[in-house]
This record gives C-alpha cells, structure tokens and sequence, in this order.
C-alpha cells in the first residue's frame, strides 16, 4: 500500500503481533509491550505507520505488511516482494 514521502520514519523496534504479522514502534519499551511473545528486533530502515517500507521510483514508499508464518515462510499482504534485508530482520523473531 502506497505511502506518501512526509510519512516516513527512520527505525525503532520491530515485533510480531498476535497474527503473526510484523509491526515496527518507535521505542523498546512499545515494543515489547505489543508483542506476542515479548521478543523485539532493532530495525533501522524506512518506516510508514508502523510497518516497514520501500522506496518506489515515484517518490513515495510501499508499506509492507509481512507476515511471518509457523513454518518459517513469509507473505506480503498485497504480494510485494520483499527486501532480503527485512526479511532478514523479521525472521529474526521466529
């Protein structure tokens, strides 16, 4: 889902929620308080609305809903593809 460039933050803490799906908050703290199993990642790339996000060549981002799955696979909710280095931080969580 497309996001406007103003939206955009840099970092904080990622997670997973009670569906599996990987949220990011600005501190620690936040984090650990909405995640599932209380177990959160640093992760510092491009951000919109608590998710992770791409630049696209129009100037604004997608934003990437992954989700993480039992067997250790992942989805985008709207088929994007995702970055190996955020693939890499989300299956940090497995």
């Amino acid at each position: 889902m497309p996001a406007e460039a103003s939206a955009v933050r840099n970092g904080g803490f990622g997670y997973l929620d009670k569906n599996g799906i990987f949220h990011i908050e600005s501190t620690e703290a936040a984090a650990k308080k909405e995640s599932k199993t209380g177990k959160v990642v640093s992760y510092s790339g491009p951000t919109t609305y608590g998710y992770p996000a791409v630049p696209r060549n129009d100037g604004e981002y997608d934003q990437l809903a992954i989700t993480l799955h039992a067997d250790g696979s992942l989805t985008e909710h709207d088929g994007i593809a995702i970055p190996t280095h955020i693939a890499k931080v989300v299956l940090e969580l497995k």
